[in-house]
């Protein structure tokens, strides 16, 4: 049963350090639902706004709520419904989290996951590369196909990340 005076805080965590594209940090962004109130760098409890950094990490505090559904929808409307909630509590950091939202419908690829799937793809012939002479319109539907087999996986890449690396993927083994 629910502690009558325990409240809902939005938190939302970012990496703003280097290296954003890695394996590591490329899906680090979160919004944690959270039975902890939010602290400054002061430690003073702070309901709205920039929370400091913390090495890398910058955190701001959305707000309180007093039922768990009420913190959950703010986040999903914040956030215009581009969100997947995220089960792994494990990967939030703070104490207290019941519940943590990752922005985007689709997980971001790193650059190495994102060049091995588009190898791949090629490869196992998912995306008909023939003789590795592209015209500009074939190149654009290969990107679509790509994004959509992305997608059909849960996973996201822009389309100019996919155009560079099939590019660079099909000099190489059509070299």
């Amino acid at each position: 049963m629910k502690n009558e005076t325990e409240k809902y805080y939005v938190v939302e965590v970012r990496w703003t350090g280097p290296d954003n594209m890695s394996g590591r940090y490329i899906d680090f962004d979160r919004y944690e639902v959270t039975t902890e109130p939010p602290r400054n760098a002061s430690g003073d409890i702070q309901l709205y706004g920039w929370l400091g950094p913390n090495g890398d990490v910058s955190r701001y505090a959305h707000g309180v709520y007093e039922i768990q559904t009420a913190a959950e929808y703010a986040i999903i409307k914040m956030l215009d419904g581009e969100c997947r909630r995220h089960d792994e509590l494990d990967a939030a950091m703070e104490l207290g989290v019941v519940a943590l939202y990752r922005p985007g419908t689709y997980t971001p690829m790193s650059d190495e996951a994102l060049g091995n799937y588009i190898f791949e793809s090629v490869e196992n012939e998912e995306v008909c590369v023939h003789d590795g002479t592209i015209t500009q319109e074939q190149m654009g539907r290969l990107v679509n196909d790509l994004r959509t087999l992305l997608h059909e996986n849960g996973c996201d890449a822009s389309e100019d990340r996919i155009d560079e690396m099939l590019i660079e993927i099909i000099e190489c083994m059509y070299a």
